[in-house]
């Protein structure tokens, strides 16, 4: 099906509308002081898991058929991030280009050309061009050729239209705009750029982190304290996201308005459930003490151990010295506490606290604890089904 020319504009709901009200709790997210009691070093592990969830999400919608499980085994066993398996290695360019957008873009700053080029050129680096793969003939470049999307009516824009449609789309992002339209610019703008799908291959994934970048430029502060997941939205439910992209595919007013309801509601129910992770009540009773005794009960960890991290994560500021060893397990020469503490640290469920000397904290993020964590994730409802789905 060929669709009508649509134009990109903002339409403005009605300010009674389910809309209008999810706009107003999205700004007062977006200025919401976080940075709570849950330390750093903590919040930088969870932050990295929440990227495995939105890497492995974005390449699951395209049809990598990796599951959370096997994702996790495979970080466990430390696989090289530039691995020839490419189904893991298309999830680690999702991590890379997440990381990219997150130190080159800025609040306020423009998303340019070169900017969205090299994303792409990180989502498809070191993967078979298609039909075979999930790689591109033309890494960073606007495509030359005519594709179609399989499974799907819509048929992308020609090749001859392609540069100017994306130019257009640039300056429709980067153009300022009344703070309560910001966030329905990323709405549209993550349609906008679904419509061109302006590269040869890859562009599912391009578009999420897109949407990705700019959340960033639009001040959600994920240097300061938040963690932002916004491919949950769309890969809760593949066929939910393709049937609402196709209302904003008519240009109607009202079925835009009502992807950008599909995508803004979405947005705001997954920062505030992650954002309860931030209460450090809620992370020490509901999330690290389950997920220990998750691994204490599948012999993951040693009774001892399990004493000594439950302890760890029940002080206030999640943190362990050697001397402390002896108020948890009882009175142990220096030695021995040294030999407990090496066997953790080469597990890797003790890392070092940066800037202070012989002082740790719990490590779940590259260690056999990362099982317990997410299975607990998963049964408090931070990770969508569909991750586990086969």
């Amino acid at each position: 099906m060929v669709l009508n020319e649509i134009p990109l504009k903002i339409f403005e709901p009605a300010w009674a509308s389910e809309l209008a009200s999810t706009i107003v709790e999205l700004e007062k997210l977006r200025v919401k002081k976080l940075g709570g009691p849950v330390p750093a070093y903590i919040f930088f592990q969870l932050k990295g898991i929440f990227q495995m969830m939105e890497s492995l999400g974005s390449a699951r919608i395209e049809g990598n058929h990796t599951t959370l499980a096997e994702f996790v085994e495979r970080i466990i066993e430390q696989v090289p991030r530039d691995t020839k398996e490419e189904g893991i290695r298309e999830i680690f360019n999702i991590e890379r280009a997440i990381k990219f957008i997150e130190d080159n873009v800025t609040e306020g700053g423009d998303i340019t050309r070169a900017l969205v080029s090299e994303i792409h050129k990180i989502i498809v680096k070191g993967l078979t061009p298609p039909p075979k793969g999930e790689g591109s003939r033309f890494p960073g470049e606007l495509r030359p050729i005519n594709i179609s999307i399989q499974g799907s009516l819509h048929k992308p824009t020609d090749k001859l239209k392609v540069p100017e449609y994306f130019t257009e789309l640039l300056k429709f992002v980067n153009t300022p705009t009344s703070l309560q339209n910001d966030l329905l610019v990323t709405a549209l703008s993550h349609h906008r750029m679904a419509w061109i799908h302006p590269f040869d291959n890859g562009n599912g994934r391009l578009i999420r982190m897109f949407t990705y970048a700019m959340l960033i430029k639009q001040g959600f502060k994920v240097h300061n304290g938040r963690i932002l997941n916004p491919t949950a939205i769309f890969c809760m439910d593949r066929n939910e996201y393709y049937k609402n992209l196709a209302l904003a595919d008519t240009g109607e007013k009202d079925k835009v308005l009502a992807w950008c309801l599909y995508v803004l509601g979405g947005l705001k129910n997954e920062i505030e459930k992650i954002d309860r992770l931030l209460d450090l009540k809620y992370m020490t009773e509901i999330i690290l003490l389950p997920a220990l005794k998750y691994s204490a009960e599948r012999q993951l960890i040693t009774k001892r151990e399990f004493d000594i991290l439950s302890a760890l994560v029940r002080h206030e500021q999640m943190l362990l010295k050697s001397a402390d060893l002896d108020v948890i397990i009882g009175e142990e020469s220096a030695v021995q506490r040294s030999r407990i503490l090496k066997r953790l640290k080469d597990k890797k469920m003790l890392i070092a606290v940066p800037g202070k000397s012989r002082v740790y904290t719990i490590g779940f993020i590259n260690s056999y604890l990362l099982r317990g964590i997410f299975y607990v994730l998963e049964q408090n409802g931070f990770v969508p089904p569909s991750l586990n789905r086969n």
